[in-house]
């Protein structure tokens, strides 16, 4: 009889209890609140920060869907029950404010959200973690619930003081202002000039180069599939040496090439890739490319291959008008 009520008790102080849970610990980082966005908003850098790193070194992970914002998804598996399986996934991305993401843990049906809130807090950023769950009537997890502030609010404070570390070792480049996307390109067909230049000279290079292209795709039948680009495949920043390969995409798979004008065929890159557009003088390129290089850091990709350009304006558009694509490939 003493069981049956104990039993009884239990059962009905858990449904008094709340069925929801909230936790979160904030932070104050030494940067601006898009470098703290740009690090959050994919899963490049999050095993390095995590506070559940380590625990299983077996452990399984997987990044899946876009590889920034809204969809991206990590999973993870492993044998030890301490880590077990599960995913979170971006589902709300909101610049430079907010991040929350679903959390899935297997095994369990409670709803689970983990949301990121960041306010500018003088030269830096104040850094809200948040962590909420569902129980959907559970009675154990009620009283799970009831335990959770101390079960995860030291790790939540832990894994805080290891991203405030990584992000304040990060760039300190303002990357508010850039037009950045992050893509996943196709390989297409183009034929390209290979050539060199000087700093001064690489206008006139670049239109020589095209130039020939134009002729070559006209006695051919061919048509330009997209805006020419200049593969860069050696930039030397003191002399100010260029040596590139003037492109063209063209709307033929196997289009001939002319290696008595210097003309080759191949293809462009395919995969991943972040795009920043430059509007204005290309001759004020550079700090673009700062900002994209700095981008690229914060955001936890690393370096797959040469970076292009793409010029988007026509021919003879204001020097203040003109648009250019600027993309480097990552992984």
């Amino acid at each position: 009889i003493g069981l049956l009520v104990l039993v009884a008790g239990v059962i009905g102080v858990g449904f008094l209890l709340p069925d929801t849970a909230h936790i979160e610990r904030a932070v104050v980082i030494e940067a601006k609140p898009a470098t703290v966005f740009t690090a959050l908003n994919g899963f490049q850098q999050f095993r390095k920060w995590s506070p559940w790193e380590g625990l299983d070194p077996d452990a399984r992970y997987v990044i899946e869907g876009p590889a920034m914002g809204v969809g991206a998804k990590q999973s993870w598996r492993s044998e030890d029950p301490a880590v077990g399986a599960g995913s979170q996934e971006i589902l709300e991305s909101v610049p430079f404010e907010k991040i929350v993401l679903r959390l899935v843990f297997e095994g369990f049906d409670s709803e689970n959200l983990s949301t990121y809130r960041l306010r500018p807090q003088g030269d830096g950023t104040e850094l809200v973690w948040a962590y909420d769950s569902t129980f959907h009537g559970d009675l154990m997890a009620r009283y799970f619930g009831l335990m959770l502030d101390r079960m995860i609010g030291p790790d939540y404070e832990r894994g805080l003081a290891q991203l405030k570390t990584l992000i304040e070792g990060l760039p300190a480049s303002d990357i508010a202002g850039l037009d950045v996307q992050v893509l996943s390109l196709e390989s297409q067909p183009m034929l390209y000039v290979s050539a060199s230049s000087s700093a001064e000279a690489a206008s006139e290079t670049l239109d020589a180069a095209y130039g020939r292209l134009a002729a070559h795709l006209a006695a051919s039948g061919l048509q330009p599939a997209a805006a020419p680009i200049a593969i860069t495949r050696e930039y030397d920043e003191e002399t100010g040496f260029w040596r590139f390969d003037a492109a063209m995409i063209v709307d033929r798979a196997d289009p001939p090439a002319a290696a008595d004008s210097g003309i080759q065929a191949g293809r462009s890159y395919g995969g991943l890739a972040i795009r920043a557009t430059h509007t204005g003088a290309y001759a004020a390129t550079q700090p673009t490319y700062e900002r994209l290089i700095a981008y690229r850091t914060i955001a936890g990709f690393e370096d797959n291959g040469d970076s292009w350009e793409a010029y988007i304006s026509p021919a003879g558009a204001p020097e203040a008008e003109q648009v250019m694509h600027i993309y480097w490939p990552v992984r």
